[in-house]
């Protein structure tokens, strides 16, 4: 079977882009499997062959609507079993997972930018035309929760949705050895994009905390670290707040941490959830994860 899997990136960083990797791997040894794509990062197994569309990474507004033109062109040089895309990537294809819905996001995001708002629009109709396409014969949802957002907001669907969650690899997030008899202090970890999955939420609450030896709040993510450091300063716990970059070794973060805290203001599913259970961490997290 030839199967073609359109995403714009695939990488060891972030949820949906972690979903295209660890998929790529493991249809890698069952298909003949080619990945359209911006840029693929990670390793993937020998027999993929990786097609690179030349589309510039920013700006959003511009990059969705040419790489689905160029990912539309290079599919169709080839004759496959399956178009298997993340969302709305690609029109016309046999199977989309849905990682998310924009239209859920828009409908809570109220301090979105007229940028932002342009943004989420497009891809509204992207993944209303993607979902409604004759040619679509599996939809999948990676929660119940988003399953009921896209039959809200898109129906009438091309197809039934079947709910798939997302996977945790078992042997990267596991239990870690209990942390040093040195240690003093509890760590909290926080993973994602800054704004969306509620830092700000999450540094207040530490501000509030009173519990002795006082925790220290781990940052693992995207977003303006200078605002963030600001915000803790003002607060009076700027020397308990650590900013750290997005990494693919999410795992090492899990076994430094004792708690999992996410704030999330909208969640399709929440794959880091799932790893911080994994890790043995207590998870503290919104009404709004999938």
């Amino acid at each position: 079977m030839k199967v073609a899997l359109i995403v714009h990136h695939v990488r060891p960083t972030g949820g949906q882009d972690r979903y295209a990797l660890e998929l790529a791997r493991r249809l890698a040894s069952a298909v003949d499997l080619d990945i359209v794509t911006i840029r693929a990062e990670g390793g993937l197994p020998a027999g993929v062959r990786v097609l690179t569309v030349r589309v510039p990474d920013r700006p959003l507004l511009v990059t969705a609507p040419l790489f689905r033109r160029a990912a539309r062109r290079t599919v169709a040089e080839t004759r496959y079993d399956v178009v298997h895309t993340i969302g709305g990537a690609l029109p016309g294809a046999s199977v989309i997972t849905a990682q998310f819905c924009h239209a859920a996001w828009r409908a809570v995001n109220r301090s979105a930018s007229a940028y932002e708002r342009l943004v989420t629009s497009q891809a509204i109709r992207h993944e209303r035309s993607a979902y409604r396409d004759p040619a679509l014969r599996a939809l999948i949802a990676v929660s119940r929760h988003t399953a009921d957002e896209i039959q809200e907001h898109y129906g009438p669907l091309a197809v039934p949705i079947t709910v798939i969650p997302n996977a945790v690899d078992a042997e990267r997030f596991a239990p870690r050895p209990d942390p040093p008899a040195d240690r003093t202090g509890r760590v909290l970890l926080f993973v994602g994009a800054y704004a969306r999955k509620g830092l700000d939420t999450a540094i207040r609450a530490l501000a509030r905390m009173r519990t002795q030896p006082a925790p220290v709040l781990l940052a693992v993510g995207d977003g303006d670290r200078s605002s963030y450091a600001r915000l803790a300063t003002s607060l009076g716990v700027g020397d308990r707040v650590r900013l750290e970059p997005r990494t693919p070794d999410v795992a090492r973060w899990f076994a430094e941490a004792d708690a999992f805290v996410f704030p999330t203001r909208y969640e399709p599913f929440g794959m880091v959830i799932a790893e911080a259970m994994a890790s043995g961490l207590p998870v503290v997290t919104s009404a709004a994860a999938g």
